[in-house]
């Protein structure tokens, strides 16, 4: 695409939805908190490539999905192949995530929410139960554990509570009803309590679709309680406790001239091979989660917060070659002491602590027949168990000099038995430890302007799903990748914090990278792939055109994003093929975001998008690209408020412009079925109730 298209489209496209309980203006990089890397300090002051998403640009899109507000960050992408099925990616770690989200470390507050198998399911939360979204860019090995991609931080959006209030009491209510094309529906209902010593939120919230395509219905109940109360003058408790009932159809991968003919198919079948639709391919979740973490301050100087988790999983996905059933067992617990002291213009804090999680897995393959468990195939237990304990300093001089340095290790072993096999022994492999530093440092040109830079190494072992991927085989020889990652940003704004931006260049060296390949049948398996060398340029910005308290239009606002790649695969060779020097697989080259954000004195508010992604290889030959593809879309509203009780009545379109595009590529897929064709044009609406 043309610059100045783009210019054009960021300038009369858009970002944003009101609601009365937020701000009218984009958050400025002086208010916005970074809790990563134990900052706890505003954007502007953290030596860290972050983004973060707001519980209000979650609402800016439709009120089903988090993959529209995710994707209008730089560096991030999020993929979704069918209705809930769900992928994502930070800096081109989607290489090895045929589905589901790996090499990425997800914690709700301090409660890691990703399993010791290096999996998470990230479909089975509920957007309207996160305040903020602080997605860390880069390996967090340093003191998150195993991962290269990056780290993710959820943050409740339960009302903060005050002590010395004493008439702090208060209740709300908020119910929202939308329904769209394609058969969308949902309903959330929330209730939020705040005391002088507790705060809690309740939530309930239930989604259906039918899909756009064959075979690609969807069904997801979720209910959750998160809360925190003040136990003493020493200690505060946290916890989330959720149950999600998932399930989603399958359709599966495309061919391009299947996708042309007709883009709404589900896989059909061969003479040899049953289709999608006639195995009845889908996904069934069901999943309880538990987590608690405490907070004890022990004087002015020490504090510990534990944090300890458990969950349970109930999979069972009957595919077109297979029916896997998988019974996932995880616990674990986190612990960190910190220690602050400052003195004159020093002030230093150090953290310290360990994270030890375990997963237990019964998963068992059978014939699928139609959708019915037949004839057994293999019956596996699978063990994973990782350790690692953190240090870290940080060191404020004055009001220029921000320095941070930290370190892990790792120690982490997996132990498997085939019940099936003659030789039904239990087998145990442990992985090598590494050291695994981060230094960063920031410098604050001025008030408004800041230059920061960190080197960091990342690790990450094969997940449970790629040594004994769905096929049924079991992959030992599996490598962890590793690598250095170097990245330098400028961040500022001016003095009315009108024009905000950020801009980050960054090359990660990955060794033993880990890369999805299918076998004739469609049936996926990893390889270790050599290495990568992956080179990133990483621009946000935004602009408040009009921001006032008269006229008609009280408030305006442009944001726009640009994330440029330069992916390649080094030393990676298959067999007789040498792929060296090759664009990574399935990683977009060019991406571009857009947006206006405009609010009215009668309520009327209008949020529009834009976003461009160029052409990106499916195959590591490079020789098959899907298509560049354009999207836009908007949402209008009205939100009126009577007396305590508001509303707001919303529609909007998604991808207005009617493009035929794949979001969710099967790469190096068997047969060329590379394609999950998104929706066409389609629109949603809704109304939403507080009080």
């Amino acid at each position: 695409m043309k610059t100045n298209l783009f210019i054009l489209f960021l300038l009369v496209s858009s970002n944003a939805f009101a609601q009365s309980a937020v701000s009218d203006t984009i958050p400025a990089l002086s208010e916005i908190v970074i809790q990563g890397f134990e900052t706890n300090r505003k954007l502007l002051e953290t030596p860290v490539s972050a983004g973060v998403i707001t519980s209000r640009d979650l609402q800016k899109f439709s009120t089903v999905s988090m993959l529209p507000a995710i994707n209008m960050t730089p560096g991030v992408r999020m993929e979704e192949r069918s209705p809930g099925s769900y992928r994502l990616s930070i800096r081109g770690s989607l290489l090895r995530s045929p589905f589901g989200v790996r090499n990425i470390k997800v914690y709700w507050n301090d409660i890691p929410f990703t399993d010791a198998g290096g999996n998470t399911y990230f479909n089975l939360i509920d957007q309207n139960t996160i305040g903020q979204m602080e997605i860390l860019k880069g390996p967090g090995s340093s003191m998150y554990g195993a991962n290269t991609g990056g780290v993710i931080i959820l943050h409740s959006n339960e009302n903060q509570f005050d002590a010395d209030k004493h008439d702090a009491d208060s209740h709300q209510l908020q119910a929202q009803v939308s329904g769209g094309s394609y058969g969308l529906f949902g309903e959330n209902l929330q209730w939020k309590y705040t005391g002088k010593k507790i705060s809690s939120s309740f939530t309930q919230s239930h989604i259906q679709a039918d899909g756009y395509r064959e075979n690609s219905r969807l069904r997801r109940d979720v209910v959750q309680w998160n809360g925190a109360a003040q136990l003493s003058g020493k200690d505060k408790l946290s916890w989330i406790l959720m149950y999600a009932d998932m399930y989603y159809q399958t359709p599966g991968g495309l061919t391009l001239q299947q996708m042309n003919d007709n883009p709404r198919q589900a896989r059909p079948s061969t003479p040899v091979i049953a289709g999608a639709k006639e195995q009845k391919a889908a996904i069934y979740n069901k999943t309880p989660f538990t987590g608690l973490s405490n907070q004890h301050v022990f004087n002015e100087h020490w504090s510990n917060t534990t944090s300890v988790t458990f969950s349970y999983t109930d999979f069972k996905n009957p595919f077109i070659l297979n029916y896997e059933k998988r019974y996932e067992t995880n616990v674990g617990v986190r612990t960190k002491f910190s220690y602050h002291k400052v003195l004159g213009i020093h002030d230093i804090k150090i953290t310290t602590g360990a994270e030890w999680q375990y997963n237990y897995s019964v998963i068992n393959n059978y014939d699928n027949k139609g959708g019915v468990a037949d004839a057994v195939q293999y019956k596996d237990k699978i063990g994973a168990r990782q350790v690692y304990p953190f240090i870290q300093g940080g060191w404020q001089i004055g009001e220029k000099v921000q320095l941070q340095a930290g370190a892990s290790t790792n120690f982490f072993t997996y132990h498997y038995q085939r019940l099936t096999d003659v030789d039904d022994a239990k087998k145990k492999k442990v992985l090598n430890e590494q050291l695994l530093p981060r230094f960063a440092a920031l410098y604050r040109i001025t008030k408004n302007l800041s230059l920061y830079s960190s080197v960091s190494k990342g690790f990450s072992p094969p997940s449970i799903a790629e040594v004994r991927p769905s096929e049924g085989s079991i992959y030992t020889n599996l490598k962890p990748e590793y690598g250095w990652n170097y990245e330098l940003g400028f961040r500022g704004k001016t003095a009315d914090s009108r024009l905000q931006f950020d801009i980050v260049a960054y090359q990660f060296k990955l060794q033993d990278a880990l890369v999805r390949r299918t076998d004739n049948n469609g049936a996926e398996y990893f390889v270790n792939a050599g290495g990568t060398d992956q080179k990133g340029l990483e621009f946000s910005a935004g602009y408040t055109v009009i921001q006032r308290n008269e006229g008609f239009v009280r408030s305006l606002q442009l944001s726009g994003s640009a994330t440029l790649n330069d992916f390649r695969f080094t030393h990676y060779q298959v067999n007789d093929k040498d792929y060296s020097g090759n664009a990574l697989t399935g990683v977009a080259k060019h991406i571009y975001t857009g947006g206006i954000d405009m609010r009215t004195a009668p309520g009327l508010y209008l949020f529009s998008s834009f976003a461009y992604t160029s052409k990106l290889p499916l195959l590591d030959d490079n020789t098959v690209f899907a298509s560049p593809y354009r999207l836009l879309s908007a949402r209008l509203g009205w939100l009126k408020k009577i007396n305590a009780l508001s509303f707001n009545l919303f529609a909007g379109i998604d991808n207005a412009l009617n493009q035929l595009y794949s979001l969710g590529n099967d790469i190096n897929a068997a047969g060329n079925r590379f394609y999950n064709p998104a929706p066409g044009r389609n629109y949603y609406g809704g109304i939403a109730i507080n009080f």
